[in-house]
């Protein structure tokens, strides 16, 4: 009896086997793959949706559960929404009407550049800066990464030194 039993299993098909355990394994959830006019929609609501009209709660639609945000400004390099959506009010604690315009959007596969013109009167505290009460306007380029339907990462560059200029008054940003 012990004989026939370690025959039939040895002779059980190997597919047999496999589906056996493929029906016991969960499967994973499809990625969403979006269309470039659908990443450049995502890609706008960053600033469009967040900042013009303050709706920070978009966040949790738009981005990965993890961002990875190339940036200078003390912010860290992997972000989640909570993360992001401070970092947003501290731009809009610092310039309460800050408004974004869009000069661009190129998109290419998973890949979408924005670039714009930002404006803002400065009535807090701006990093090392105290409120001025002065309005600034900066240009500024984002590429962002998009992953299965969300934002997984960006590249921010600002043109800061126009921005700490007008703010300021003086023609030399601070030394490091």
């Amino acid at each position: 009896m012990g004989r026939f039993l370690i025959l039939a299993l040895l002779t059980v098909p190997a597919a047999l086997l496999a589906g056996s355990a493929q029906s016991q394994t969960p499967a994973l959830p499809a990625c969403r793959i979006t269309t470039e006019v659908e990443n450049t929609a995502l890609a706008r609501a960053w600033h469009d949706d967040v900042i013009n009209r303050r709706n920070p709660s978009i966040l949790r639609d738009i981005l990965a559960t993890e961002v990875a945000h190339h940036a200078a400004g003390g912010y860290p390099r992997l972000m989640d929404a909570i993360g992001i959506t401070r970092m947003m009010a501290d731009f809009l604690t610092a310039f309460p009407d800050l408004r974004y315009t869009f000069d661009q959007f190129i998109a290419k596969g998973d890949y979408v550049v924005e670039r714009y013109t930002a404006s803002g009167t400065q009535q807090g505290p701006f990093g090392d800066l105290p409120p001025s009460g002065r309005t600034a306007t900066w240009t500024g380029i984002n590429i962002f990464r998009i992953e299965c339907g969300r934002i997984a990462e960006v590249w921010s560059e600002v043109d800061a030194v126009s921005r700490r200029r007008q703010l300021t008054g003086s023609a030399t940003a601070p030394a490091r």
